[in-house]
């Protein structure tokens, strides 16, 4: 098993026997809506992770909307709704309907003591308790050596490098951003700035490397709620 080399993340907490339950109420909810760039195709679609959390314990959903056009005709269309569920930075448990140009994929797992158990199409995986989920919506979801596909459950082992400031330019607009390589079967990337926000992500697909660039702030919600 290879090292995790990441300047700055804490290893996570492991703890067996969590319980699932949700709390009734959260103590802040966090917005951060992303837009999906394609080299070729320009905007593609958009990306939205909400994120609940209550001290040690988080809920994360996520939002995938994707359709590409060429001359009007719809070539490709893919549609995700993904479910985390977080205690003390372990995963314990995991929920995803993908509807991939009308075929439909279903995920599910959750953490059974000392593995993260999911049932996919291809039958069940029994994965090491310290799998992520590849949605890098915080800094510690990158603390890990093995990641998990939000679209299919299929588990690799990678190797997370970086942390160093870099310039970077998305939108036309210039930011020093902490940068992450994540290698395993294809080469992804983040950029976070330094309270830990993901202003964007890179992932490959098919050969074509896919931006996912923050499209604001991030809004939380229920403390503007309290506000007002």
């Amino acid at each position: 098993m290879g090292k995790l080399h990441v300047i700055g993340l804490q290893g996570p907490a492991l703890f067996a026997g969590l319980v699932m339950l949700a709390p009734a109420s959260w103590a802040s909810q966090t917005v951060y809506e992303y837009h999906i760039e394609h080299p070729r195709y320009g905007d593609i679609g958009t990306y939205t992770n909400v994120v609940n959390d209550e001290g040690g314990s988080a809920e994360v959903h996520s939002d995938l909307r994707v359709s590409v056009k060429i001359f009007g005709i719809t070539m490709f269309s893919e549609q995700g709704t993904r479910t985390e569920r977080w205690r003390n930075d372990r995963l314990v448990g995991f929920d995803a309907v993908t509807v991939t140009n009308g075929n439909r994929i279903e995920v599910h797992g959750e953490a059974k003591g000392d593995a993260f158990v999911l049932t996919t199409p291809t039958g069940t995986i029994e994965a090491p308790p310290q799998v992520h989920p590849s949605n890098p919506w915080a800094p510690h979801v990158l603390d890990t050596d093995f990641m998990m596909s939000t679209k299919t459950g299929h588990i690799e082992h990678v190797n997370v490098i970086g942390g160093q400031v870099q310039p970077v330019t998305f939108d036309g607009k210039e930011f020093q951003l902490h940068h992450y390589d994540v290698y395993g079967n294809k080469h992804d990337e983040v950029w976070l700035d330094d309270q830990g926000i993901v202003i964007a992500f890179r992932t490959e697909e098919d050969g074509s490397q896919i931006n996912f660039i923050l499209t604001r702030p991030p809004t939380n919600d229920i403390e503007a709620q309290a506000q007002n």
